[in-house]
């Protein structure tokens, strides 16, 4: 189970969205912006089944992105790190690390290779939103594949 980083505002969204924290495991980095003292962070994830679908994949359910802001950084090492990335994991410090150190780490374990990871400090954050992605790929399902009237004779 992945460490819950209780210290951040709004944790609970997530657990109420997933029903557990996930551990963003090859979930895609779909906004990533650094600034002097904020960092914003939105990932896409889901819950994999072991039901699979028609084409042979697992079936992803509980889709959301999640939005996560950053501030009072302390320290970066994101040279590395590119925004259009896929997600190992995202890894918290603990609460008793945060208590002694007065911030907490972040780590973006990159699926796509150990050179393109980073990891940064802060004093304080949040999630900002949990948002469902499941209706925004309802929406372009129907959008790709309309239903067809029959023809009218």
């Amino acid at each position: 189970m992945p460490l819950i980083p209780t210290y951040l505002q709004n944790f609970q969204s997530v657990i109420d969205a997933f029903g557990y924290w996930p551990d963003f495991h090859d979930s895609p980095v779909r906004h990533f912006r650094v600034g002097d003292d904020l960092i914003k962070l939105e990932v896409e994830a889901w819950e994999m089944t072991d039901e699979v679908d028609d084409q042979g994949y697992f079936k992803l359910i509980k889709r959301h992105t999640v939005g996560f802001e950053f501030t009072d950084i302390v320290s970066t090492d994101l040279e590395q790190f590119i925004p259009e990335n896929i997600l190992f994991e995202l890894g918290f410090s603990t609460e008793e690390e945060r208590q002694g150190q007065g911030f907490f780490g972040v780590t973006l374990d990159s699926a796509m290779g150990s050179d393109l990871c980073g990891a940064f400090r802060a004093k304080a954050g949040s999630v900002s939103f949990v948002r469902s992605s499941e209706q925004q790929l309802d929406k372009a399902n129907k959008a790709q594949h309309p239903t067809a009237s029959p023809p009218n004779y």
